[in-house]
């Protein structure tokens, strides 16, 4: 992490764990309980999240702590889709903890419905962002095919701002290929109804998803 990275890093985490106070407040809950799936987002969000203190945020690993369990399910075509589940219904046995999903916010806009949990500690940083902070990030197979036809993360996530952010439809396809516009505001439309169930994102940027982005 560059140095310029790692001081906005530093004063993310200290926004991100100031909401998460005040939220583990509303809630009456001792802890935040984050699904850590080992991608660089939940690395990224258990380190802004870090200021909480080590007895205020329980990481729920689903890799060592789920995914020995999944022989015992029936089988799906989808085993990580149902690990994550596992790993939330865990979560929800925690009476204590606010559970908290690490999905950057090109994978909340492009992914379909909303995760359910109630805190999305990076829900306003887009894939782009993570990766500059975090030297990686992830999404699912469809958002990360739709990034790779788009030319990059980076192309993408210039348009989805255009489309967000600026409210500029037009600035879409001047920035993406050819029918890739159209993919990318289906993909974002097929999330509208999912986003009119609130979720707590720390805002970051001008239009943030929990806050004022519920078209």
């Amino acid at each position: 992490m560059s140095g310029g990275a790692a001081g906005r890093a530093e004063r993310l985490g200290e926004m991100v764990a100031a909401v998460a106070r005040q939220a583990l407040s509303d809630w009456g809950a001792e802890r935040v309980a984050l699904l850590d799936d080992g991608s660089p987002e939940a690395g990224l969000a258990a380190t802004l999240l870090a200021p909480l203190g080590p007895e205020r945020l329980a990481r729920l690993d689903v890799r060592t702590d789920v995914e020995p369990l999944l022989h015992l399910l029936p089988r799906t075509h989808a085993p990580e889709r149902v690990g994550r589940e596992w790993a939330r219904l865990r979560m929800r046995l925690e009476a204590d903890a606010l559970s908290a999903a690490p999905d950057n916010k090109t994978v909340l806009l492009l992914g379909g419905a909303l995760p359910p949990e109630p805190f999305l500690p990076l829900g306003d940083l887009y894939a782009s962002e993570v990766a500059e902070l975090a030297g990686g990030w992830s999404a699912p197979e469809e958002v990360r095919a739709l990034a790779e036809a788009a030319g990059g993360i980076e192309r993408l996530d210039a348009a989805l701002r255009s489309l967000v952010d600026r409210r500029d439809p037009a600035g879409v396809d001047a920035l993406l290929p050819a029918g890739v516009g159209d993919e990318l505001r289906r993909r974002f439309e097929r999330g509208r109804a999912s986003r009119l169930t609130l979720r707590l994102v720390p805002k970051v940027g001008y239009r943030t998803l929990g806050v004022d982005l519920f078209e």
